[in-house]
């Protein structure tokens, strides 16, 4: 995969965690080994802070030594530092260690509280402008990750039959020799369909369940071929319509990008012509206060947020929203996102122009509230 984000039973599992000395780290880092070192280096100097602010905040020196041993541990496992990608996140408490990798690049910040600081991990896993390309042809295929804080895409490990070439040959009963793709009226279809099914498998077993889009670049003979069998539920409509060997690696980033930037804008115009009618309906709204409440209520069936808004305060049980102009608290859009998936809803970040209202946040509703 690209990154090692976490799954939306890790994010509520993070966002519901309560414990007075829970750390927070995030870290920029790097998918060169040769350069792990500096973020491991990053990690020593955090977790010195750390331990300075749980003393601070009175946590008591037996819990601070177990969260900070948890850490220091992390940074002596060498299988741990040889993968990485470009920004990490580290969430320690007593008895509890997760750390994730992702594409975005993330200054360095170290928190604690009695609550983990989920908001640059949400708006990681919620503002994905990554795809993978599959380059298919007759020659072979290759896959590529492509992500909004890289020049090119790089290229993924993928695990095919060092005799895939054959699949396309034929050969007869008399001698035995390759003559060329498979006969018969259906046979070259046949055969292509076979090819491409062997390239999905593999392409599966590598991206696992990701939800990224899947762009297809693919000789004119092999795109339906592999259409026909993709069962990718995010393969993009509109594929690289040329042959990939006739495309450096730039120009197939380039491609790729202008796709998925059209992906992005028909989506955001979809969802918000859905949020209009849906508001019609008193069943979608963009008022901080409502949207606070309907989260806490398990009302919100879809969430999107301005990814660079920062509004501080605090959300009562019952919902009821306090801002607080002075930056005490802590971050009230990621509470809601939080909430919001707690109550089983999706979220998404996106960039401000493209939320309704010039609104921080939009929802639409399970029911009216």
């Amino acid at each position: 995969m690209l990154a090692n984000l976490p799954s939306p039973s890790d994010l509520q599992r993070l966002t519901d965690h309560r414990d007075d000395a829970s750390v927070t780290i995030y870290l920029p880092a790097s998918p060169l080994p040769r350069e792990s070192d500096v973020a491991r280096i990053a990690l020593k100097s955090a977790t010195a802070e750390a331990a300075r602010a749980l003393d601070a905040r009175g946590v008591p020196v037996a819990k601070c030594r177990k969260v900070i041993g948890q850490l220091e541990a992390l940074d002596s496992d060498d299988e741990f530092w040889t993968r990485q990608a470009r920004g990490l996140a580290v969430f320690a408490a007593p008895g509890m260690l997760e750390a994730y990798r992702f594409v975005t690049e993330t200054p360095s910040q170290v928190s604690t509280n009695d609550r983990f600081d989920i908001g640059v991990l949400l708006r990681a896993v919620a503002f994905d402008p990554g795809a993978y390309v599959l380059a298919i042809n007759e020659g072979g295929a290759h896959l590529y990750g492509v992500s909004g804080d890289q020049e090119t895409a790089r290229e993924l490990d993928l695990a095919l039959p060092a005799d895939l070439h054959s699949v396309l040959e034929y050969t007869t009963a008399e001698d035995q020799l390759p003559r060329g793709r498979a006969l018969g009226a259906n046979g070259e279809k046949t055969e292509q369909q076979r090819y491409c099914r062997i390239v999905q498998d593999a392409v599966l077993d590598r991206i696992g369940a990701a939800s990224l889009p899947l762009i297809l670049a693919a000789s004119r003979e092999l795109a339906p071929a592999y259409r026909a069998v993709n069962s990718y539920p995010r393969l993009t409509k509109h594929g690289i319509d040329v042959n990939p060997e006739s495309l450096t690696l730039p120009q197939l980033t380039e491609k790729a990008r202008a796709i998925l930037d059209e992906l992005y804008r028909d989506e955001i115009t979809a969802w918000g012509e859905r949020f209009e009618l849906q508001r019609s309906k008193d069943r979608a709204t963009g008022d901080l206060g409502h949207v606070a409440r309907a989260a806490t209520s398990s009302a919100v069936e879809e969430l999107v947020f301005d990814m660079d808004a920062a509004l501080a305060g605090s959300i009562d049980d019952d919902g009821a929203l306090h801002l607080d102009d002075g930056g005490e608290g802590y971050g009230v859009i990621d509470e809601i996102a939080a909430r919001v998936l707690r109550g089983g809803g999706s979220v998404r970040a996106l960039r401000a122009e493209d939320v309704p209202n010039g609104s921080p946040v939009a929802a639409i509703l399970r029911y009216p509230f």
